[in-house]
């Protein structure tokens, strides 16, 4: 390959590292387990209900917390990075002469992480992956990088309408089937027929306010179905592993919707980068403002439908349709909280160590699936499945996150990259990369990278 073209797909080096985004990539790969360890611990996808197999008042409270706070804006900041890190990586890409190989590495890597999710689902065992999906939206998204920001989000803005009139669908759905039920009580009350059609459009309605009146563990046919995926869990390998496979396809029956949740965030995300204010380079007010918005516009949206299902208020909730419309405020809402921590020293020193996990998050993700799925959860190893109530699996999860930081901080004092990562960009760039740290290396505090 000629020298010109090696310029055109040379790797980000230590020292052209946007900090800030390697802080709020470590703390959403890090924390994103909070959300994923209920999957990785209990038989939460058959149920659909957290309340197995215990619902203490602390696992209520760290329950509304995680949902209010934490569902799906760790994957969601991951996402906007994933958008940023795009341009990043297109960035001698961007005239009509520009290099054809930084094309050929954006699919490289985009296709290998491809493999990687896949690995990850069928070999790691977590059924949750993200990397599959990821790299599919991110393969196409390069197309888009040449966009001003507005043009950036008006196609972002195209994929979420597109989300709320799907969650519209599920909601009017919801709204249906309440009515149906009021109907068939009145009947009932006043010893009137009962349609067919009532009777079994209200069933949905029914069985979801009998169950937020009933624990799993009270009710026959909950907990039968809870024993049941965890004997299936723990009957050997084959039935450990067709059951992650079950849940997979389950959830690539959603693909569409996945899709267009992952590809209209990382667009906001290209359009943040564009804009300068995911990599920090925006003024203070800017980010107070998108603090201030985003968390008065999605933390309502998300705490009046937990608070509901807590007091056992069956809905349907109107603020459903604007999940992932108020998910992307607080997300907004987290990213602005962290650029504005980082502009103070102490805030600096404090979120520091995240960096870390920021620059090797294959190696974190992929070595918490290997943890939990074939060590603490499987039955040849702890065998820890559907035994621990939610406050546990939290303080689990905080411990393993505790632990993987400061493991993250001890490997990249010797070594350049993760293992994952070293793996992988070398694929991606058809030659071995540096594994170990050279020497006279040092850490930039977080904030303090220009983003050229």
């Amino acid at each position: 390959m000629a020298d010109g073209q090696t310029l055109g797909i040379e790797r980000i080096g230590s020292s052209e590292r946007i900090a800030s985004l390697d802080v709020l990539r470590g703390i959403a790969i890090l924390f994103i387990l909070f959300m994923n360890i209920p999957g990785m611990g209990l038989p939460s996808f058959d149920l659909h209900d957290p309340r197995w197999p215990s619902w203490t008042a602390s696992d209520q409270r760290l329950w509304w917390v995680q949902q209010v706070f934490l569902d799906g804006t760790q994957r969601g900041m991951l996402e906007l990075l994933f958008g940023a890190g795009i341009l990043i990586m297109a960035r001698k890409a961007m005239t009509a002469d520009g290099p054809v190989e930084v094309a050929d590495l954006h699919f490289r890597r985009n296709l290998l992480l491809c493999v990687l999710g896949l690995v990850n689902a069928f070999l790691l065992l977590w059924w949750g992956d993200i990397l599959l999906v990821y790299g599919i939206a991110a393969t196409f998204l390069f197309a888009f990088r040449k966009l001003d920001a507005r043009a950036l989000l008006g196609w972002a803005a195209l994929f979420f309408v597109g989300l709320v009139v799907f969650s519209y669908s599920n909601y009017d759905q919801g709204v249906q089937s309440r009515a149906a039920y009021e109907r068939v009580q009145a009947a009932t009350a006043a010893h009137r027929p009962v349609s067919a059609d009532d009777k079994k459009l209200a069933e949905p309605f029914g069985e979801r306010l009998t169950s937020l009146h009933t624990l799993p563990a009270a009710d026959k046919k909950q907990a039968d179905k809870a024993r049941k995926a965890v004997a299936q869990h723990n009957s050997g390998f084959a039935g450990y592993w067709s059951g992650v496979a079950g849940y997979w396809l389950q959830i690539m029956g959603f693909f569409w919707i996945i899709e267009a949740e992952i590809v209209g965030t990382m667009l906001v995300g290209m359009a943040l980068y564009r804009l300068g204010v995911i990599q920090g380079l925006a003024r203070t007010r800017v980010y107070v403002a998108l603090l201030v918005g985003g968390y008065a516009f999605g933390l309502p949206l998300r705490a009046i439908p937990s608070s509901d299902f807590i007091n056992a208020i069956p809905g349907p909730h109107w603020e459903g349709i604007l999940y992932d419309l108020s998910r992307l405020g607080v997300v907004i809402g987290h990213v602005a909280l962290v650029q504005l921590v980082l502009r103070a020293r102490v805030g600096r020193t404090l979120l520091q160590p995240f960096q870390a996990a920021g620059r090797m998050p294959l190696t974190v993700y992929l070595f918490t699936s290997l943890l939990m799925m074939w060590l603490v959860f499987a039955p040849w190893g702890l065998n820890m499945y559907g035994k621990l109530g939610f406050t546990a699996l939290m303080d689990l999860a905080a411990a393993v996150i505790i632990g993987e930081l400061a493991a993250a901080n001890l490997w990249l004092r010797h070594f350049a990259s993760g293992p994952c990562e070293w793996v992988w960009k070398s694929l991606a760039y058809q030659r071995r990369m540096p594994f170990r740290k050279a020497s006279g290396g040092t850490e930039v505090p977080p904030g303090l990278v220009p983003a050229g």
